[in-house]
């Protein structure tokens, strides 16, 4: 009873109201419900009778009910959505293909997955931290191995030994990106990479990647030597237990196996520091 006199109150909204935009606010509201409900052939049908009544769907509708169908594993539904999207003028962006690859990635469709980050490489669609959350939360040997942070292969190259199949092509296709140069910076005073808001998994792949981008640059010669290198991994404060950040335990690790010279920041717990010359040396 609870769910249904709003239901139908936002129905009679959406029928009477002679405001668009509180049709529209009705219209947005109930597709998302239904979706949330896990009935996103009602919001699919509800999208239709609006778009006859000419109450055209916006990107965020469209969005509700690709990932209503996914969330549920009907990816033909899904695609047809998509489809509609594309035919209406709706361009794809990154944040309706995360939902996409979130909704492959429940389902262990690894193989559409790497079907998926290829189509947005032809639309030229740039990745972002929630795609590599997106993907490698669903990559069982990497997920696995990050169980015991202590025996994780340390370069992509060793990564690369382990993983077969879709899970390595998914790999390639992450790497090949701009993420990193979105998450690290390098300036005379201080080279950082930043990994807020990733999962362990990508925290894990964007290390690999920024280890090898760092040592390319020190070995280039045509980059100052920063001061200092930091890594932002957060204290925990976000992390399930409190206080304890998977991300910093990883990094923790992965810096003492390699014999980093990398320390954690005794002004600030939730990062590593060191000099850069001393980061030359060891990755170089």
């Amino acid at each position: 009873m609870d769910l249904i006199v709003p239901t139908v109150y936002l129905y009679q909204l959406l029928h009477n109201s002679s405001s668009v935009y509180v049709k529209n606010r009705a219209f947005e509201s109930m597709v998302s419900g239904l979706c949330e409900m896990d009935r996103p052939r009602e919001a699919d049908n509800l999208i239709e009778e609006m778009r006859v009544k000419g109450l055209k769907p916006s990107v965020f509708e469209f969005r509700s009910v690709v990932y209503g169908y996914g969330r549920l594993g009907l990816f033909e539904d899904m695609l047809n959505v998509v489809e509609q999207m594309e035919n209406q003028g709706i361009a794809i962006d990154t944040i309706c293909s995360n939902m996409v690859l979130s909704s492959y990635g429940a389902h262990s469709k690894l193989a559409a997955m790497v079907v998926w980050l290829r189509k947005m490489k032809s639309l030229s669609l740039p990745f972002s931290i929630r795609t590599y959350n997106s993907v490698l939360n669903s990559s069982p040997t990497i997920m696995s191995m990050l169980q015991e942070p202590k025996d994780v292969p340390c370069s992509i190259e060793e990564l690369n030994g382990v993983l077969n199949g879709d899970e390595a092509l998914l790999v390639k296709e992450l790497v090949e990106s701009t993420v990193l140069d979105e998450v690290m910076v390098w300036e005379p005073l201080e080279a950082k990479l930043d990994l807020h808001g990733m999962h362990l998994g990508s925290a894990y792949l964007i290390l690999l990647e920024w280890f090898e981008a760092m040592r390319c640059r020190f070995n280039s010669g045509k980059d100052v030597i920063p001061a200092e290198v930091v890594v932002i991994c957060g204290s925990g404060k976000h992390s399930s237990v409190r206080g304890e950040s998977p991300v910093k335990v990883l990094v923790k690790q992965m810096m003492l196996r390699m014999e980093s010279p990398m320390r954690i920041d005794r002004k600030n717990v939730g990062c590593f520091v060191a000099k850069g010359r001393a980061v030359k040396d060891w990755l170089c």
